[in-house]
């Protein structure tokens, strides 16, 4: 089944492809088996008829690193949705500022969303007061493990929005966040 612009899927109009805001997604590689992976799949799927992507997807000794892949076709076949825009820039690691900021020069991104622990972007977070000031910073969070991460209040202070996976993991968050934030933050349960 196609869709035209103008036709609502998943609840949500589908928009012309000159009007869809470009997402910058950090995270593993969407081609690839983990369970970060399979959700960013999932993610881009589910929101391409609204969104263009782009994907630094992370992999270890990833052997296509620096290439940009063009997966337009092939996620237009699977989701029926036209135009859609996707690309992947495989990666060894979780990338790095210079990779970072010759996407955002690229790509021209509406905002930039990481999606696995924060742990791996310390880099990204370091550079936030430089990305926030033209790009807002999601992050897009799964966390389920008690006690609750109070490591993390810093980075997810970092950012200009929160999602949160499920309710475990918007309880835990908004526990960290309140705990050394306080209700500065509005968090977003998925």
């Amino acid at each position: 089944m196609g869709y035209n612009v103008g036709d609502m899927r998943n609840g949500s109009e589908v928009l012309p492809s000159d009007k869809r805001p470009v997402i910058l997604l950090l995270s593993d590689d969407m081609r690839m088996s983990s369970g970060i992976a399979t959700v960013s799949k999932e993610l881009v799927f589910g929101l391409c008829h609204r969104y263009s992507f782009v994907q630094l997807g992370a992999g270890v000794n990833h052997p296509e690193r620096g290439k940009v892949l063009d997966l337009n076709d092939d996620v237009t076949q699977r989701t029926g949705v036209p135009d859609a825009f996707v690309r992947i820039v495989p990666w060894a690691g979780y990338g790095d500022a210079n990779i970072l900021r010759q996407l955002m020069m690229q790509f021209k991104p509406s905002a930039i969303m990481i999606f696995t622990d924060p742990r791996y972007f310390k880099w990204i977070f370091d550079m936030e007061a430089e990305i926030r000031e033209n790009i807002p910073l999601i992050f897009y969070t799964i966390w389920d493990d008690l006690p609750d991460p109070k490591y993390n209040a810093d980075y997810y202070a970092s950012c200009d929005a929160l999602f949160c996976i499920s309710k475990q993991t918007y309880g835990i968050v908004n526990r960290v966040i309140s705990k050394n934030h306080g209700d500065e933050f509005d968090i977003v349960n998925k």
